[in-house]
């Protein structure tokens, strides 16, 4: 049982145990299964689990145990990036073996791993290479969210280089498209805001204010229909 990442979820949805189990179990029940991992009852698991956004498969993965750890530490590389913590991200990284991840989760791995690149200001050839993986290779016909995290990633790259011509490039790419992409879970939402951020940061920093701010509504706007 994948018992971490239950409480990263919980903890990530800002939830208390008593507020998760409001409704469902008592808090002693949630906190056992917290502190020992022994499973209540599936009823009450399922509806913990579908407060939480996570499927039962996330908590009892049906991988093998390799792919489980490397798939928990891509999780929490992720998450880590998403609050800043570019080094402790970077190392769990380096403790994940690419032949343990599918496809999918390789080009997650490779989006992470861009992004920390660029945000932590390492040579521009590295980054882009993360992300030339994702749209020549793992995803060449360009139909998942991470080739539109790569062009994000591309944007960013180019203009912490000073490049604003082909970050704009990229830029374009993402302000075309971001209003057609789903939003289905908290994963995906903060993906789109992810894309949302970079993109009205870009367009403010060559003073196209309105088009900044209307990214920037536009975020405001998943954010009020998803707290």
């Amino acid at each position: 049982m994948d018992i971490n990442r239950f409480i990263e979820a919980r903890k990530a949805h800002h939830l208390s145990q008593a507020e998760l189990c409001q409704g469902i179990c008592t808090q002693a029940t949630l906190s056992k299964f917290e502190s020992s991992g022994k499973a209540p009852a599936i009823r009450i698991l399922t509806q913990l689990c579908a407060r939480l956004d996570l499927k039962l498969d996330d908590v009892f993965p049906v991988n093998q145990p390799a792919q489980s750890q490397a798939s928990a530490l891509l999780e929490q590389a992720e998450f880590k990036l998403i609050t800043s913590e570019y080094e402790s991200a970077l190392a769990d990284l380096g403790k994940i073996d690419l032949a343990d991840l599918n496809n999918k989760s390789q080009m997650q791995y490779y989006f992470v791993r861009g992004y920390l690149s660029a945000l932590l200001d390492k040579p521009i050839a590295d980054t882009l290479y993360d992300f030339n993986l994702i749209l020549n290779d793992l995803d060449d016909t360009h139909q998942t969210i991470f080739t539109l995290l790569a062009y994000t990633g591309s944007g960013v790259a180019y203009s912490r280089n000073g490049e604003n011509a082909k970050s704009e490039f990229y830029f374009q790419k993402i302000f075309d498209k971001l209003q057609t992409l789903p939003l289905t879970d908290n994963q995906s939402i903060w993906r789109v805001l992810n894309m949302v951020f970079y993109t009205a940061e870009y367009f403010a920093s060559v003073a196209d204010y309105e088009t900044s701010d209307s990214l920037l509504h536009y975020g405001y706007g998943i954010c009020a229909k998803n707290t």
